[in-house]
């Protein structure tokens, strides 16, 4: 039967409208499931983007408690070859940033993170509180710091680096894992969402965006972290422990071709203290930086330069043929260093020390780091340039370097065992026989080497930067010494030697006045001694400050005159209350008038005195010296003759010796000539 032709359109219109309310009712479905898909998906996919933030902070907190741990131990090390006050504070202040890190993931991580966390916490606090004890015993140079060390420190870092390595793995591993769930949820949500949703789209970019941003944001993390365990944060040279692999590397390379060796220098900068004190820690700092600059350009791309802590560098060559290879570069380096530093805050000028030790067939990292730090030692024993490491001349630097850490530390807790002690010798006026005034000489009371002489200690002291320290230290003791005898009825005048580098040092002069007023000590009762060559090494600076000392009222002596072959044209500008004619002009002269010496000592008398100062023979060892001084109008004599330097307390009894002898010595009548000088006499040395 043929139907009619409206009720076909109609059935077909009715069949569209029922297919197209199908399709749109399809459609609608597809939507809303399409819809609540997104939204299912977005919720999960929000929750799984917090919870992987989360454990990238976590893992991140972790990883940095691992480095501050690390760098904990490394500071540690560093303090047992060099126990100062700044190592320690670094060491305080990366285990501060590990307890504040740990704490941190206590207060943002999970349970479990938490967890860890305290049990991190408790193990750093047991191995911080260890290592303090080691620091301790360390700075005290008690013996039994090895055994602690042994026994128990380094158990307690390797387990607490073993647990935080593992953790911070365990951490990152997750977080690792939570990035791959989050891109396949990501994956599946962009398939559904390209069908028909573009918001969908949008929203998975927007999401993988962020993902990308946090992947980013961790591996530069992680590089910029390993970068800061192995780089010096200031110059970004290399530091001790990645210039420690590298001579490793370049070692085993040496020893297994036997074609080349190995050179390492370690580079002191030379008046860098100066610069910090006068200029700045800012303008220290640009030093730092261009010194570093210098070095690596002078060593190029066959030397690896480091900076080991404070103005202290290292050079690597990995491969040289001789000595004089290595030698010529370090010339260039050190000429490099020489070179005026150009500052924000004014132009700078310093130095270098330079020390070169090749490495042996079977030669280890440690063993040629102390053969040119010794080699170091020895070239800013000489005043700076490029030493070459020689077993014979360097044996003692191993003795140096523990007397200085142990000077250094004595220093910096104020001595409160009173180890530098001072003894005093009186100086005789020859006119009458009376003391007016002594010298101070310090002496080092070693808990193991015993009464240590100036000559054992003061060129360390000189040679590491301790000298202006070590001077306002002493200077500290004569000044209340001198206040105390003054208080009990001996008004003596105290004679303080003064190291070389103390005046051109800008913080010393205000030190000296302000110890002498706090003291209450009269400015008149001290004298500061300096050496002729001394005075003479910068002319200019040291005038002008002891010209703002004496007008103070403190007077200045010239010691050691006769030594230095000093230009008499600046001689006559300094200063000066008092000439003091060296001991080796001294001890012969009892024995013969018509000696060299003799006529030195009258010329030397004559000068002073023309001058307008005072002169005073030192170094006097018989009786027969003294009644010459006394005959060629010398006005004050000390030595062995009169007294050895004696402690304080026994200095009232020397002085009554001294004059009785002085007295008897000097009498009328008494001419020269009388028994020669005892072998004791003879044998004595300036201390």
């Amino acid at each position: 039967m043929v139907r009619p032709l409206g009720g076909a359109l109609r059935t077909r219109v009715t069949g569209f409208v029922r297919r197209g309310a199908a399709t749109t009712a399809a459609l609608a479905a597809v939507l809303l499931a399409l819809a609540a898909y997104v939204l299912q998906g977005t919720l999960h996919t929000t929750r799984a983007t917090e919870e992987q933030q989360r454990a990238l902070v976590v893992a991140a907190l972790f990883t940095e408690a691992r480095i501050a741990i690390a760098m904990q131990e490394v500071n540690l090390r560093h303090y047992q070859v060099e126990p100062s006050v700044a190592v320690k504070q670094r060491f305080q202040r990366v285990a501060e940033e590990a307890d504040q890190t740990l704490a941190e993931v206590i207060r943002a991580g999970g349970e479990q993170a938490r967890a860890d966390a305290r049990r991190l916490r408790d193990q750093q606090t047991g191995y911080r509180d260890l290592a303090e004890r080691l620091m301790v015993l360390v700075a005290d140079s008690d013996p039994s710091h090895a055994q602690l060390d042994r026994l128990e420190v380094t158990p307690a870092f390797y387990s607490l680096q073993d647990d935080v390595d593992h953790v911070a793995r365990a951490y990152h591993d997750a977080a690792q894992q939570q990035v791959t769930a989050l891109r396949e949820t990501q994956g599946r949500l962009l398939v559904g969402t390209a069908v028909g949703f573009a918001a969908g789209l949008a929203l998975v970019g927007m999401i993988m965006r962020l993902v990308l941003g946090y992947q980013r944001r961790l591996v530069e993390q992680a590089d910029e972290s390993r970068h800061l365990a192995l780089h010096d944060p200031l110059t970004g040279l290399p530091n001790r422990t990645l210039f420690g692999r590298s001579l490793d590397a370049a070692l085993s390379d040496a020893a297994g071709t036997g074609e080349h060796q190995v050179a390492l220098m370690v580079a002191d900068l030379d008046g860098f203290k100066a610069v910090n004190d006068t200029l700045g820690h800012h303008a220290g700092d640009q030093v730092l930086l261009e010194a570093g600059r210098r070095l690596s350009a002078a060593a190029g791309d066959a030397g690896v330069v480091a900076r080991l802590g404070g103005d202290e560098f290292a050079v690597l060559l990995p491969r040289v043929t001789c000595i004089g290879e290595a030698t010529a570069l370090a010339e260039s380096m050190v000429a490099a260093l020489r070179c005026n530093f150009a500052l924000e805050e004014g132009p700078a000028a310093i130095s270098g020390s330079l020390g070169i030790a090749l490495s042996a067939a079977e030669g280890l990292g440690e063993e040629l780091f102390r053969h040119a730090d010794a080699a170091m030692y020895r070239a800013k024993a000489g005043g700076g340039g490029v030493a070459v490491y020689d077993a014979g001349s360097d044996t003692g630097s191993q003795d140096r370097m523990q007397l200085l850490a142990e000077l250094r530390g004595l220093l910096d807790d104020g001595d409160p065992q009173g180890r530098l002690r001072l003894h005093y010798q009186p100086q005789v006026r020859l006119s009458d026989g009376a003391v007016t005034s002594v010298e101070a000489l310090v002496r080092w009371d070693h808990p193991e080497r015993g009464l240590l002489l100036p000559a054992a200690f003061l060129s360390i002291a000189e040679t590491s930067g301790l000298e202006v320290r070590l001077t306002c230290h002493l200077l500290a003791l004569a000044v209340r010494q001198a206040a105390a005898w003054r208080l009990a009825g001996s008004p003596y005048c105290v004679a303080v030697n003064v190291s070389p580098g103390c005046l051109v040092d800008a913080g010393f002069v205000p030190a000296v006045l302000a110890t002498v007023a706090g003291a209450g000590l009269p400015p008149e009762l001290l004298r500061l001694e300096l050496t002729e060559t001394s005075i003479m090494a910068d002319p200019a600076s040291t005038v002008r400050a002891l010209c703002e000392i004496r007008d103070q009222g403190i007077s200045v002596s010239v010691d050691d005159f006769g030594t230095g072959f000093s230009s008499l044209a600046q001689l006559r500008h300094v200063p000066a209350d008092e000439l003091k004619i060296d001991r080796m002009f001294i001890k012969e002269l009892g024995q013969d008038d018509g000696t060299p010496d003799a006529v030195m000592v009258r010329s030397a008398i004559d000068l002073g005195h023309n001058l307008g100062l005072s002169v005073v023979a030192e170094g006097v060892e018989d009786v027969g010296a003294l009644i010459r001084l006394r005959d060629m109008t010398c006005d004050f004599a000390q030595g062995y003759a009169l007294s050895r330097p004696v402690p304080a307390d026994k200095l009232p009894e020397a002085c009554e010796r001294a004059e009785r002898t002085a007295r008897a010595a000097t009498a009328p009548g008494h001419r020269a000539g009388g028994p020669p000088a005892t072998g004791r006499h003879r044998a004595a040395v300036r201390s």
